[in-house]
């Protein structure tokens, strides 16, 4: 039995020496309010403790409650946000193809193809690449 953390031993000697000190008529005196004291203290910290444990009841409730309305927003932004990024994905595969057939190297003149005018006449000075190679190497 420890008492704020004295032994008996210690209660023991405190009372020896508290009935020296006040003597064996003020001695009961004191021990009854001392009691009093302790009594009053235990109901004290019962009744905090009854009264935090109801405040934390009551945020429990408060949170459960907060938790089950963000489960269903989550679930009402999930729903759209997953049927978006599905026909998303389905756009993105069904025009892969049309980009992967407008490729650049498709839209680029080969270099033999004559550069035309803009009045669809082929310049003076055109010479296709293998000639032009043919008539550098020949020289």
């Amino acid at each position: 039995m420890n008492l704020f953390g004295i032994g008996p031993l210690e209660v023991l000697l405190i009372a020896i020496v508290a009935v020296i000190v006040l003597g064996p008529e003020r001695f009961p005196e004191v021990a009854v309010q001392l009691a009093r004291a302790i009594k009053w203290l235990r109901g004290y910290a019962t009744e905090n403790t009854k009264d935090l444990r109801e405040e934390f009841a009551e945020l429990t409730r408060e949170y459960e409650g907060l938790r089950e309305e963000l489960q269903v927003v989550r679930a009402q932004v999930r729903s759209p946000l997953t049927r978006a990024t599905s026909e998303l994905a389905r756009i993105a595969e069904r025009t892969k193809k049309d980009v992967e057939a407008v490729s650049p190297s498709r839209l680029l003149p080969s270099a033999d193809a004559p550069v035309v005018e803009p009045g669809g006449d082929i310049p003076d000075d055109y010479q296709p690449a293998d000639s032009a190679e043919r008539s550098n190497n020949g020289a």
